[in-house]
């Protein structure tokens, strides 16, 4: 009898990212289902009834939703931070092997971080505000040469980060919770002392358990008063709420964030209202480079996971 063939689902693919699934891409998973759509919980359960493999992008997958499709084997998660969207405990206890996608936009998010720190150390967003507003000022924070850079988690994008912050002049320390090549232009100092040291700091680490508000009130208030805070990793990381505080206070000058506790941003929220917050929609992984890498690597993953099914 001949071997049932797998099935394969992207199940929730965005316009934007259905424009990099060409054919020479789609060549190297020809089973694979695209489907061009936001489906709530029942609709994904009812899209990968029978489906060995799961490819999604911007969906949780819960476990019920996990314990309704017992065909289900293989997930790929096109992105890093899988265990924001997927229960992983879940998913090893019904045997459902879950793969990331790595080191695609490593360069992508280390330009949009030091875009934001441009942007508040020269106040660009501030001052087209202003502009459009009809008042005509000028503002600036410093200059960027000879200021120092702390990177907080020195993985693909920190390190990718600290040799931008080294090629601008910047003097680049950094913390992360293992060691770092020696190639990399950063000098390793514990957490507080890279907080207390930095004009910019720039967060660049991976969400867990260990890692979830790691950036609480103390060290928050580590922050020169003149320093700008930068973050386009994840919102969970920060005490959202302490931060806001002490932007509104001055207590911290300026802020460039992409990320944040809830997404999207509610409408009205106070960091909205903050002239010293430059605010994007977690855009920093977002280019046409990154999202044909996202492609091109996460369906390398599935293939490679369909193939070792038995």
């Amino acid at each position: 009898m001949e071997a049932r063939r797998a099935r394969a689902v992207f199940f929730d693919c965005t316009p934007y990212m259905a424009e990099f699934f060409d054919a020479p891409a789609l060549a190297l998973v020809p089973e694979l289902e695209l489907r061009v759509a936001r489906p709530a919980a029942p609709e994904v359960i009812e899209v990968l009834r029978g489906a060995t493999a799961a490819v999604h992008f911007q969906t949780k997958l819960t476990e019920p939703i996990l314990a309704a499709c017992p065909d289900l084997k293989r997930i790929v998660f096109l992105g890093t931070g899988v265990s924001s969207w997927v229960d992983l405990p879940a998913a090893e206890r019904r045997g459902i092997r879950v793969r990331r996608v790595l080191g695609y936009a490593d360069r992508t998010v280390a330009e949009h971080a030091i875009a934001l720190a441009f942007d508040c150390a020269r106040r660009v967003a501030q001052m087209d505000r202003e502009i459009r507003g009809g008042t005509w000022r000028s503002d600036a924070l410093f200059e960027l040469a000879g200021k120092t850079l702390g990177i907080v988690g020195l993985g693909g994008i920190g390190r990718t980060t600290a040799r931008l912050g080294a090629a601008l002049g910047l003097r680049v320390i950094g913390w992360n919770r293992s060691p770092v090549p020696e190639e990399v232009p950063c000098e390793q100092c514990p957490l507080d002392e890279v907080l207390t040291e930095a004009d910019i700091v720039s967060l660049h680490l991976g969400l867990n358990d260990e890692t979830r508000g790691i950036l609480d009130r103390r060290r928050l208030r580590l922050l020169k008063p003149d320093a700008v805070f930068v973050n386009t990793a994840r919102g969970a990381l920060v005490d959202q709420a302490a931060l806001t505080e002490l932007l509104g206070e001055g207590r911290i000058a300026a802020a460039g964030l992409d990320v944040f506790a809830e997404e999207p941003l509610p409408p009205g929220h106070p960091l909205t209202r903050l002239a010293n917050v430059t605010l994007t929609a977690h855009a920093a992984w977002m280019s046409p480079e990154a999202a044909r890498r996202l492609v091109r690597l996460g369906l390398e993953g599935l293939r490679e996971e369909l193939d070792s099914l038995p």
